[in-house]
C-alpha cells in the first residue's frame, strides 16, 4: 500500500539473469523479458509465466553509467513494456554473456604434476536483446528523464572497451505493453527541470560539471609542488565546508567552523535519489488523473 515504488540500480554491475526475469515478473502479468541469441543464431526467450502482477502502481527505475548487464535487462524490459519510467543517465551497455573454460585439460596434471596450472579463459557465448529486438550492447538503456552528471561519456561504458562487439538487433518478441510512459513525459520533464533549476544541490552539481569541463585539459596532470597541492586541497575543503554549512543553515542547524567538527554520523545528501522521489510522486499523480490506455499486443 504505497503511492509509488523506486528501484535504485545505480552502480549495480549485474547479477543472475534469472533474478532479472523474476524481478520483472513482479510488475507484468506475463510475457518475454529478454531474448538471448547464441553463436549459431538460435534465439530463446526468457519469460515471466505466472500471470500475476504483484505491484500495479507507479514504478520508477533509477540507473547510471555503472548499471550493467542484468540491471539493463530489467530496466529495458520495464521501458519496453511501458511499465516504468527510467530515470538517470545512459547505462553501461553490456549486452553479452560470458563463460569460463579451464585450460588445464590440455595436459594431464596427474602425469605432469611439476607442470604449472594453466588457469582458465573467459569468452563470449551469447548476446542479450530487449523484447523490442534491440541489443543492450554498447548503447545500454537511455533514460526517459536524464539527470545532469559530471561523468564524461568517454569514461565508462562497454563501447569503450577494446574489441567490444557491435550493436545489432533481431526480430521483436510478441508482448503486450502494460502502459505508455511517453504520455506523461512532457509534464514530468518540465516539472523535473523546474525543480533542479532551483535545487541548491543540483546547483552545486552544475558548478562541479562546469569546473570539470574547465579543467578537462589538465585532468591528467598532478602537481608535485607541495604548496600547490596543499592550496588545491584547502580550496576543495573550503568548498565542501561552505556547502555543508549552507545545508545546515537551510535545516536550522548550528554551523561548523571546520570539517573536523562534522558529526561522524553525517550523511551526504543524495540529490539524484531525492529528485527521483519527486518524479515518482509526480508520476503517481499523473497516473491517477490520466489512467494509461491499454495498448495492443506488440510484435
Amino acid at each position: 500500500n504505497v503511492s509509488s515504488v523506486i528501484i535504485d540500480l545505480r552502480s549495480t554491475g549485474g547479477g543472475a539473469l534469472t533474478e532479472a526475469v523474476s524481478l520483472s515478473g513482479l510488475f507484468i502479468p506475463s510475457g518475454p523479458v529478454v531474448q538471448v541469441r547464441d553463436n549459431n543464431g538460435k534465439v530463446r526467450e526468457d519469460a515471466d509465466t505466472d500471470g500475476v502482477v504483484y505491484y500495479k502502481g507507479p514504478l520508477v527505475v533509477l540507473v547510471d553509467r555503472f548499471s550493467a548487464s542484468a540491471s539493463e535487462i530489467f530496466a529495458a524490459a520495464m521501458q519496453d513494456y511501458g511499465r516504468a519510467l527510467i530515470v538517470g543517465e545512459p547505462t553501461f551497455g553490456k549486452g553479452t554473456v560470458q563463460q569460463y573454460r579451464s585450460l588445464n585439460r590440455i595436459y594431464d596434471q596427474m602425469l605432469r604434476p611439476e607442470w604449472p596450472a594453466l588457469g582458465s579463459v573467459q569468452y563470449t557465448i551469447q548476446k542479450f536483446y530487449r523484447v523490442n529486438g534491440g541489443s543492450t550492447q554498447r548503447k545500454g538503456v537511455t533514460p526517459d528523464i536524464m539527470m545532469p552528471t559530471g561523468t564524461e561519456e568517454t569514461e565508462t561504458g562497454e563501447k569503450f572497451e577494446d574489441n567490444a562487439l557491435p550493436w545489432d538487433s533481431i526480430d521483436a518478441a510478441t508482448f503486450v505493453k502494460s502502459g505508455d510512459m511517453k504520455q506523461f513525459g512532457p509534464e514530468l520533464l518540465k516539472n523535473h527541470n523546474d525543480r533542479i533549476g532551483k535545487d541548491p544541490e543540483f546547483q552545486y552539481i552544475m558548478k562541479d560539471i562546469a569546473r570539470f569541463n574547465a579543467l578537462k585539459a589538465k585532468r591528467n596532470i598532478v602537481s608535485l609542488n607541495y604548496a600547490q597541492r596543499e592550496k588545491e586541497n584547502n580550496e576543495d575543503d573550503a568548498t565542501r565546508l561552505a556547502r555543508i554549512n549552507d545545508r545546515f543553515k537551510r535545516e536550522g542547524k548550528p554551523l561548523l567552523k571546520k570539517l573536523d567538527d562534522l558529526p561522524k554520523d553525517y550523511q551526504e545528501p543524495d540529490p539524484y535519489l531525492d529528485e527521483t522521489v519527486h518524479i515518482a510522486l509526480d508520476l503517481a499523480k499523473l497516473e491517477k488523473e490520466k489512467p494509461a490506455v491499454q495498448p495492443a499486443p506488440t510484435k
